[in-house]
């Protein structure tokens, strides 16, 4: 083996593309994906946030908050 590790999601095809990303919290967000790293941290501009139903936690609402840069 080489020893050198592999990222097993390769995402430098969705750079500066629009991306939905369900984050480890459960939340959704939407934004444009500038850049990551080998432990899939995240950089997202432009990002919308999609509120959770507060009735049913598993569910998202129409409503938005806009969040722009988020790492």
């Amino acid at each position: 083996q080489s020893g050198r590790k592999e990222m097993v999601l390769d995402l430098a095809k969705f750079g500066d593309k629009g991306v939905q990303v369900k984050l480890t919290s459960g939340r959704q967000v939407t934004g444009t994906l500038k850049g990551y790293d080998q432990l899939l941290n995240l950089i997202l501009d432009e990002v919308v946030d999609f509120l959770k139903d507060p009735d049913d936690p598993l569910k998202t609402t129409d409503q938005t908050r806009n969040l722009g840069l988020i790492v």
